[in-house]
């Protein structure tokens, strides 16, 4: 008799939004470098760092008490470059994380897939879409995202490795998306895959069978 081998979940890092000051509410406490806090906050860039509570860092992350704990990010951009391009206040469970990328201060969420994936479909598909659609859409972004992991993963490892253009004597193919995104596996917005969190409810359960 085989015994069976339990692979832990893996953990997703979607972009949120960037800009050179973001506000943001922890719904719950969280943890940062060991010290609790919620309510609300503020960082700013600061000479190519994250100020926060007048101290400056590379790196500021806010762990969460347990899976039930949520932040909510102002002025987050949904539909970038679409005629429905809009702000609005979004809320997120899971790790909240910034770093400084271009100039900006960016605003990444850690989360396990599965619990991203809820959303993903909730945001982009409706309720009363038939049951074998919302099964198939569910198993493309479940996909496309772990290829997109893997391949950011192998990148990292083997930068030297990863070929974004093929020339010919007649042609150059180039793949743009392999290096749009560096610092995360993937963003928010349609230019990935649709991700607006607990601002979606979940349809169901049923597509994580």
């Amino acid at each position: 008799m085989g015994i069976s081998k339990i692979t832990a979940e893996p953990n997703v890092s979607v972009g949120i939004v960037s800009a050179s000051k973001l506000c943001f509410s922890l719904n719950h406490v969280y943890s940062v470098n060991g010290v609790a806090c919620s309510g609300k906050q503020k960082v700013e860039l600061a000479e190519g760092r994250i100020l926060w509570q007048n101290k400056t860092y590379d790196t500021l992350v806010f762990k969460p008490i347990d899976a039930q704990s949520s932040f909510t990010l102002e002025d987050v951009t949904i539909g970038v470059n679409f005629h429905w391009e809009r702000k609005e206040a979004q809320t997120f469970l899971g790790k909240l994380r910034f770093v400084v990328e271009n100039g900006k201060i960016c605003a990444i969420n850690e989360l396990p897939v599965e619990t991203y994936l809820t959303s993903v479909i909730s945001s982009e598909m409706r309720a009363t879409s038939s049951l074998e659609l919302l099964k198939a859409h569910a198993v493309i972004s479940r996909s496309w995202l772990l290829a997109q992991m893997q391949q950011r993963k192998a990148s990292e490892s083997n930068a030297e490795a990863l070929v974004s253009f093929v020339k010919t004597d007649d042609e150059i193919i180039r793949w743009y998306d392999r290096e749009d995104h560096k610092l995360f596996d993937v963003c928010a917005d349609d230019h990935c895959q649709r991700y607006q969190a607990l601002q979606r409810q979940p349809i169901s359960m049923w597509w994580k069978l």
